[in-house]
């Protein structure tokens, strides 16, 4: 009997998993959208029941890399416990991916901001009902486009939620190259030399590169990119989000996770209480045992998506949203629904 029962206890575990990266049942659309002369395809879905009017509309912005819509899956069991919380979500497929024209590696963060504006119009035409508490949930390179919204003249979205985000890029990177030679068994003062190593070398290069005294491909097959990755590399590695943090206007939420290996948590979050002017609305927090993307640590501990072993896959299928870290999805939903609670 006791077999039985943890066979239909694991069984119902499994099934609970799995139906959080199923959207079939819900109310989906598409709508698309241009920006910088790219048409950009992307699926809003809404709550069961809701309508024209859903609670709140939460639109997604991508990190780093190709990303579809859904994230290759990856987040669908956040958008499902979104919509079981009544928020709508929009997501899109980034320039050149998915149905997107255009190429994502062509963008600066400017760009990636001026895309989310003209998302958030599209949004806003679409579902007017919903005005007053539409706004942006964004990922890790979304820290130099949401601050950015955020602090714009005019009229501002509901809320911004960002994870995982960095304020200097160049600062970033030497965090992540840090921790990779940690995992790596250097020690402090072998990582040390190495960053400095690095970035006089990348300095070189990158002189080098604007005199015309070196070949793009040549300083590409140096890095191991394609020159496509160095040209968006040189684009934005001056990207920094203090300014745009100091005059940030509307209701922002910070949040990382406290075993990050892509953004060093603890100097960003610092950042952001000392940058964000003073309000209420304002929130800044890091999360106990939970990664980049605030999923679980102890089991999803790895820099890079591609990195995660067969297992660490598998448990995130069967989890579903259970692989975030416990407070992680209600601390955004709670938030967001205190931000739009009462609005028009």
């Amino acid at each position: 009997m006791l077999a039985l029962l943890a066979l239909v206890a694991a069984g119902l575990a499994l099934v609970s998993g799995l139906s959080d990266f199923d959207l079939d049942g819900r109310s989906q659309r598409e709508l698309t959208f241009t920006s910088a002369g790219a048409t950009l395809s992307g699926t809003l879905v809404l709550p069961d029941g809701a309508g024209e009017r859903p609670q709140a509309v939460a639109l997604l912005v991508h990190g780093d890399g190709p990303q579809d819509r859904w994230s290759n899956g990856g987040y669908l069991p956040l958008i499902n416990a979104l919509l079981d919380r009544g928020i709508a979500v929009y997501t899109w497929d980034k320039p050149g991916t998915g149905s997107s024209t255009g190429d994502w590696l062509d963008q600066s963060m400017p760009d990636r901001s001026e895309e989310a504006r003209a998302a958030f119009a599209a949004v806003a035409q679409t579902l007017p009902q919903a005005r007053g508490r539409i706004g942006f949930l964004g990922f890790s390179q979304a820290g130099w486009v949401l601050p950015a919204l955020a602090a714009q003249d005019g009229p501002k979205p509901a809320f911004f939620v960002l994870v995982g985000g960095a304020v200097s890029w160049q600062r970033q990177g030497d965090y992540f190259t840090a921790r990779r030679l940690e995992a790596e068994g250097r020690t402090p003062e072998e990582i040390a030399q190495q960053l400095i190593e690095t970035e006089r070398s990348e300095e070189e290069m990158f002189s080098a590169l604007t005199a015309g005294t070196l070949p793009e491909a040549e300083a590409a097959r140096a890095m191991s990119m394609t020159a496509e990755r160095l040209a968006f590399i040189r684009r934005n590695r001056h990207a920094d989000a203090s300014d745009a943090i100091a005059q940030v206007d509307a209701p922002f939420l910070a949040v990382w996770g406290n075993e990050d290996l892509n953004v060093d948590p603890q100097a960003n979050a610092g950042d952001y209480r000392r940058l964000l002017p003073p309000s209420p609305h304002h929130r800044v927090e890091v999360l106990p045992g939970s990664t980049h993307g605030l999923l679980k640590a102890s089991l999803f501990g790895y820099q890079l998506a591609d990195q995660m072993p067969w297992y660490a896959k598998g448990a995130f299928l069967l989890l579903g949203r259970k692989a975030y870290a416990d407070r992680a999805i209600p601390l955004i939903g709670d938030w967001i629904e205190e931000r739009v609670k009462g609005a028009s």
